[in-house]
Protein backbone atom coordinates (compact mmCIF):
# COMPACT_ATOMS: atom_id res chain seq x y z
CA UNK A 1 0.00 0.00 0.00
CA UNK A 2 1.44 3.44 -1.06
CA UNK A 3 -1.01 5.97 0.21
CA UNK A 4 -3.17 6.77 2.87
CA UNK A 5 -6.34 9.50 2.21
CA UNK A 6 -8.06 11.12 4.59
CA UNK A 7 -11.19 12.98 4.75
CA UNK A 8 -12.27 15.27 7.25
CA UNK A 9 -15.70 15.91 7.14
CA UNK A 10 -18.64 17.64 9.10
CA UNK A 11 -22.33 17.57 8.01
CA UNK A 12 -21.83 17.59 4.69
CA UNK A 13 -22.90 13.86 3.49
CA UNK A 14 -23.96 15.32 0.05
CA UNK A 15 -20.24 16.35 -0.50
CA UNK A 16 -18.87 12.70 0.87
CA UNK A 17 -21.11 11.82 -1.82
CA UNK A 18 -19.69 13.22 -4.47
CA UNK A 19 -16.00 12.86 -3.24
CA UNK A 20 -16.02 9.25 -2.71
CA UNK A 21 -17.40 9.73 -6.57
CA UNK A 22 -14.35 11.16 -7.38
CA UNK A 23 -12.07 8.67 -5.31
CA UNK A 24 -13.62 5.65 -7.04
CA UNK A 25 -12.32 7.06 -10.52
CA UNK A 26 -8.64 7.72 -9.08
CA UNK A 27 -6.18 5.61 -12.03
CA UNK A 28 -4.30 4.34 -9.15
CA UNK A 29 -4.71 0.43 -8.06
CA UNK A 30 -7.35 -0.18 -5.40
CA UNK A 31 -4.49 -2.32 -3.40
CA UNK A 32 -2.55 0.39 -3.87
CA UNK A 33 -3.99 3.12 -1.45
CA UNK A 34 -6.70 3.00 1.16
CA UNK A 35 -9.57 5.62 2.09
CA UNK A 36 -10.49 6.90 5.96
CA UNK A 37 -12.95 9.34 6.02
CA UNK A 38 -13.44 10.76 9.44
CA UNK A 39 -17.01 12.28 10.70
CA UNK A 40 -16.53 15.31 13.31
CA UNK A 41 -19.19 14.28 15.32
CA UNK A 42 -21.95 14.80 12.83
CA UNK A 43 -25.59 15.23 14.02
CA UNK A 44 -27.24 11.61 14.12
CA UNK A 45 -29.24 12.51 10.70
CA UNK A 46 -26.07 13.63 8.99
CA UNK A 47 -23.77 10.84 10.05
CA UNK A 48 -26.33 8.46 9.52
CA UNK A 49 -26.10 9.92 5.89
CA UNK A 50 -22.77 10.02 5.76
CA UNK A 51 -22.42 6.11 6.26
CA UNK A 52 -25.24 5.60 3.51
CA UNK A 53 -22.74 7.03 1.20
CA UNK A 54 -20.41 4.99 2.00
CA UNK A 55 -22.32 1.88 2.21
CA UNK A 56 -23.06 3.11 -1.25
CA UNK A 57 -19.60 3.25 -2.36
CA UNK A 58 -17.62 0.86 -4.64
CA UNK A 59 -14.74 1.45 -2.50
CA UNK A 60 -13.55 0.03 0.77
CA UNK A 61 -13.87 2.87 3.44
CA UNK A 62 -12.70 2.70 6.84
CA UNK A 63 -15.39 5.41 8.44
CA UNK A 64 -14.27 7.03 12.19
CA UNK A 65 -17.05 8.94 14.10
CA UNK A 66 -15.49 11.53 16.21
CA UNK A 67 -17.38 11.67 19.70
CA UNK A 68 -16.57 15.44 20.01
CA UNK A 69 -16.67 17.52 17.44
CA UNK A 70 -12.84 18.59 17.84
CA UNK A 71 -12.27 20.80 14.48
CA UNK A 72 -10.48 19.96 11.50
CA UNK A 73 -7.05 19.67 12.89
CA UNK A 74 -8.29 16.87 15.52
CA UNK A 75 -10.19 15.22 12.71
CA UNK A 76 -7.35 14.83 10.86
CA UNK A 77 -5.34 13.03 13.46
CA UNK A 78 -7.46 10.61 14.21
CA UNK A 79 -7.44 9.63 9.92
CA UNK A 80 -3.42 10.03 10.30
CA UNK A 81 -3.43 7.72 13.17
CA UNK A 82 -5.79 5.35 11.76
CA UNK A 83 -3.51 5.04 8.29
CA UNK A 84 -1.25 2.51 7.27
CA UNK A 85 0.21 3.91 4.30
CA UNK A 86 3.72 5.80 4.49
CA UNK A 87 2.22 8.69 2.47
CA UNK A 88 -0.81 10.12 3.90
CA UNK A 89 -2.84 12.61 1.43
CA UNK A 90 -5.66 14.86 3.51
CA UNK A 91 -8.39 16.22 0.78
CA UNK A 92 -11.32 18.17 1.93
CA UNK A 93 -15.17 17.27 1.48
CA UNK A 94 -15.40 20.28 -0.46
CA UNK A 95 -13.07 19.39 -3.15
CA UNK A 96 -13.11 16.91 -6.40
CA UNK A 97 -9.68 15.36 -7.49
CA UNK A 98 -9.16 14.98 -10.42
CA UNK A 99 -8.45 10.80 -11.85
CA UNK A 100 -4.64 11.23 -11.73
CA UNK A 101 -4.50 13.07 -8.23
CA UNK A 102 -3.43 9.95 -5.75
CA UNK A 103 -1.08 8.81 -8.33
CA UNK A 104 0.60 12.08 -9.01
CA UNK A 105 0.99 12.26 -4.83
CA UNK A 106 2.88 8.62 -4.87
CA UNK A 107 4.88 9.50 -8.06
CA UNK A 108 6.04 12.75 -6.29
CA UNK A 109 7.10 11.30 -3.08
CA UNK A 110 9.07 7.94 -5.15
CA UNK A 111 10.88 11.10 -7.00
CA UNK A 112 12.64 12.32 -4.02
CA UNK A 113 13.33 10.38 -0.66
CA UNK A 114 13.74 13.70 1.48
CA UNK A 115 10.08 15.15 0.73
CA UNK A 116 8.32 15.72 3.77
CA UNK A 117 5.49 17.34 2.35
CA UNK A 118 3.92 18.00 -1.23
CA UNK A 119 0.91 20.63 -1.80
CA UNK A 120 -1.25 19.83 -4.61
CA UNK A 121 -2.74 22.14 -7.40
CA UNK A 122 -6.19 23.42 -6.19
CA UNK A 123 -8.38 25.02 -8.72
CA UNK A 124 -11.77 27.21 -8.63
CA UNK A 125 -14.39 26.46 -10.27
CA UNK A 126 -15.52 28.43 -13.71
CA UNK A 127 -18.40 31.20 -11.99
CA UNK A 128 -19.37 34.17 -11.04
CA UNK A 129 -17.48 35.36 -7.74
CA UNK A 130 -20.40 37.52 -5.42
CA UNK A 131 -18.79 40.40 -2.84
CA UNK A 132 -18.11 37.44 -0.32
CA UNK A 133 -17.16 34.44 -1.88
CA UNK A 134 -14.70 32.06 -0.48
CA UNK A 135 -12.88 29.85 -2.43
CA UNK A 136 -8.95 28.66 -2.90
CA UNK A 137 -6.79 28.48 -5.77
CA UNK A 138 -3.40 27.16 -5.43
CA UNK A 139 -1.02 27.64 -8.31
CA UNK A 140 2.30 26.93 -6.22
CA UNK A 141 3.90 25.95 -3.19
CA UNK A 142 2.39 28.32 -0.43
CA UNK A 143 3.58 29.58 2.91
CA UNK A 144 0.17 28.17 4.21
CA UNK A 145 0.07 24.14 3.57
CA UNK A 146 -3.37 24.29 3.00
CA UNK A 147 -5.35 21.14 3.99
CA UNK A 148 -7.58 20.90 1.51
CA UNK A 149 -4.90 18.81 -0.90
CA UNK A 150 -1.99 18.27 0.56
CA UNK A 151 0.05 15.31 1.51
CA UNK A 152 2.70 13.87 3.90
CA UNK A 153 5.10 11.34 4.54
CA UNK A 154 3.62 9.71 7.54
CA UNK A 155 6.34 9.13 9.60
CA UNK A 156 7.55 12.70 9.49
CA UNK A 157 4.41 14.29 10.16
CA UNK A 158 3.53 12.03 13.40
CA UNK A 159 7.13 12.99 14.84
CA UNK A 160 6.35 16.37 14.24
CA UNK A 161 3.12 15.76 16.08
CA UNK A 162 0.69 15.88 13.38
CA UNK A 163 -1.80 18.93 13.56
CA UNK A 164 -2.16 21.35 16.13
CA UNK A 165 -5.30 20.56 17.83
CA UNK A 166 -4.97 24.02 20.13
CA UNK A 167 -5.80 26.09 16.98
CA UNK A 168 -9.55 24.61 16.24
CA UNK A 169 -9.98 26.86 13.13
CA UNK A 170 -7.46 28.86 11.00
CA UNK A 171 -4.00 27.83 11.07
CA UNK A 172 -3.87 24.15 12.07
CA UNK A 173 -2.67 22.98 8.85
CA UNK A 174 0.08 26.22 8.38
CA UNK A 175 1.14 24.58 11.64
CA UNK A 176 1.72 21.49 10.73
CA UNK A 177 3.47 21.90 7.22
CA UNK A 178 6.33 24.29 9.35
CA UNK A 179 6.68 21.94 11.83
CA UNK A 180 7.35 19.17 9.41
CA UNK A 181 9.77 21.33 7.21
CA UNK A 182 11.60 22.39 10.61
CA UNK A 183 12.53 18.61 11.07
CA UNK A 184 14.66 19.59 8.07
CA UNK A 185 12.38 17.35 5.36
CA UNK A 186 12.05 19.07 2.20
CA UNK A 187 8.38 20.07 0.42
CA UNK A 188 7.57 20.26 -3.16
CA UNK A 189 4.54 21.18 -5.67
CA UNK A 190 3.11 18.97 -7.82
CA UNK A 191 0.75 20.35 -10.27
CA UNK A 192 -0.88 16.96 -11.33
CA UNK A 193 -2.11 16.10 -7.84
CA UNK A 194 -4.84 18.30 -8.75
CA UNK A 195 -8.84 19.19 -7.22
CA UNK A 196 -11.26 21.49 -8.16
CA UNK A 197 -12.51 23.33 -4.88
CA UNK A 198 -16.08 24.75 -4.54
CA UNK A 199 -17.01 28.11 -4.25
CA UNK A 200 -18.56 29.27 -1.09
CA UNK A 201 -20.98 32.29 -0.51
CA UNK A 202 -20.21 32.88 3.19
CA UNK A 203 -21.51 36.46 3.99
CA UNK A 204 -20.49 39.57 5.87
CA UNK A 205 -20.36 38.16 9.15
CA UNK A 206 -18.55 35.24 7.90
CA UNK A 207 -15.96 36.99 6.78
CA UNK A 208 -15.63 39.55 9.75
CA UNK A 209 -15.29 36.50 11.95
CA UNK A 210 -12.93 34.76 9.91
CA UNK A 211 -10.85 38.09 10.23
CA UNK A 212 -11.21 37.96 13.64
CA UNK A 213 -9.66 34.06 13.68
CA UNK A 214 -6.52 36.08 11.62
CA UNK A 215 -5.57 36.65 15.46
CA UNK A 216 -4.08 32.63 15.26
CA UNK A 217 -0.86 34.21 12.84
CA UNK A 218 0.05 35.70 15.98
CA UNK A 219 1.18 33.21 17.57
CA UNK A 220 1.79 30.69 14.47
CA UNK A 221 4.85 34.39 13.70
CA UNK A 222 6.19 33.25 16.92
CA UNK A 223 6.56 29.95 16.92
CA UNK A 224 7.68 29.94 12.86
CA UNK A 225 9.69 32.28 12.21
CA UNK A 226 10.01 31.06 8.36
CA UNK A 227 5.97 32.07 8.03
CA UNK A 228 6.81 35.44 9.16
CA UNK A 229 9.81 35.69 6.07
CA UNK A 230 7.74 34.33 3.24
CA UNK A 231 4.52 35.10 4.02
CA UNK A 232 4.42 38.15 5.79
CA UNK A 233 4.38 41.89 4.37
CA UNK A 234 7.21 43.11 7.09
CA UNK A 235 7.92 41.01 9.90
CA UNK A 236 5.69 43.01 12.33
CA UNK A 237 3.15 43.71 9.64
CA UNK A 238 0.98 40.88 7.60
CA UNK A 239 0.10 42.89 5.15
CA UNK A 240 0.58 46.92 3.93
CA UNK A 241 -3.46 47.55 4.72
CA UNK A 242 -2.96 46.19 8.49
CA UNK A 243 -0.42 49.31 8.64
CA UNK A 244 -3.11 51.64 6.43
CA UNK A 245 -5.80 50.89 8.07
CA UNK A 246 -5.17 51.82 11.67
CA UNK A 247 -3.55 55.13 10.25
CA UNK A 248 -6.77 55.69 8.95
CA UNK A 249 -8.50 55.38 12.18
CA UNK A 250 -6.33 57.63 13.56
CA UNK A 251 -6.87 60.45 10.48
CA UNK A 252 -10.51 59.69 11.48
CA UNK A 253 -9.81 60.62 14.73
CA UNK A 254 -8.41 64.23 14.00
CA UNK A 255 -9.99 65.09 11.20
CA UNK A 256 -12.73 67.42 12.69
CA UNK A 257 -9.82 69.40 14.04
CA UNK A 258 -7.39 68.74 11.30
CA UNK A 259 -8.73 67.72 8.09
CA UNK A 260 -6.14 67.85 5.82
CA UNK A 261 -4.04 65.70 7.97
CA UNK A 262 -6.88 63.49 8.66
CA UNK A 263 -7.19 63.26 4.52
CA UNK A 264 -3.59 62.07 4.48
CA UNK A 265 -3.73 59.79 7.17
CA UNK A 266 -6.82 58.08 5.52
CA UNK A 267 -5.10 58.17 1.70
CA UNK A 268 -3.02 55.18 2.25
CA UNK A 269 -5.57 52.87 3.40
CA UNK A 270 -7.77 54.20 0.65
CA UNK A 271 -5.48 53.79 -2.35
CA UNK A 272 -3.99 50.29 -0.94
CA UNK A 273 -7.79 48.66 -0.14
CA UNK A 274 -9.32 50.16 -3.27
CA UNK A 275 -12.92 50.56 -1.16
CA UNK A 276 -15.63 50.78 -3.58
CA UNK A 277 -16.80 54.28 -2.16
CA UNK A 278 -19.77 53.97 -4.83
CA UNK A 279 -21.08 50.91 -3.15
CA UNK A 280 -21.23 52.29 0.33
CA UNK A 281 -23.11 49.05 1.80
CA UNK A 282 -19.72 46.69 0.38
CA UNK A 283 -17.37 49.32 1.84
CA UNK A 284 -18.40 49.27 4.78
CA UNK A 285 -18.15 45.73 5.11
CA UNK A 286 -14.59 46.02 4.00
CA UNK A 287 -14.13 48.45 7.04
CA UNK A 288 -15.48 46.11 9.10
CA UNK A 289 -13.94 42.93 8.01
CA UNK A 290 -10.64 45.52 8.59
CA UNK A 291 -11.28 46.39 11.73
CA UNK A 292 -11.85 42.97 13.25
CA UNK A 293 -8.48 41.59 11.86
CA UNK A 294 -6.51 44.77 13.84
CA UNK A 295 -8.42 43.49 16.64
CA UNK A 296 -7.50 40.02 16.40
CA UNK A 297 -3.80 41.00 15.49
CA UNK A 298 -3.53 43.57 18.82
CA UNK A 299 -4.83 41.15 21.27
CA UNK A 300 -2.72 37.74 19.91
CA UNK A 301 -0.14 40.26 19.89
CA UNK A 302 -0.33 41.05 23.61
CA UNK A 303 -1.16 37.57 24.59
CA UNK A 304 1.98 36.64 22.51
CA UNK A 305 4.28 39.27 23.38
CA UNK A 306 5.28 39.51 19.77
CA UNK A 307 3.99 42.71 17.50
CA UNK A 308 2.12 41.80 14.27
CA UNK A 309 -0.06 44.65 12.61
Amino acid sequence: MDVSVVVPTYERPSRVRRLLDALAAQDLAPDRWELLVVDDASSPEAARAIDAAIAASTLPVTVIHQQRNGGPAAARNAGLHRSRAPIVAFVDDDCVPDPGWSRAIVDAFARNPRLGVVQGLTRRPAGRLGAWTMFREITDETPWFEACNIAYRRDVLLAAGGFDEGIRWYGEDTSAGWRVVETGAERDFEPAAAVTHDLEERGLWFRVRHGWLERNLVGLAARHPGLRRSAFWRPWAFRRESVAFPLALAGAGIARRRPLTGLLLALPYLWVRRLPLRDARRALGMVAIDAAQLAGHVEASLRHRTLVL
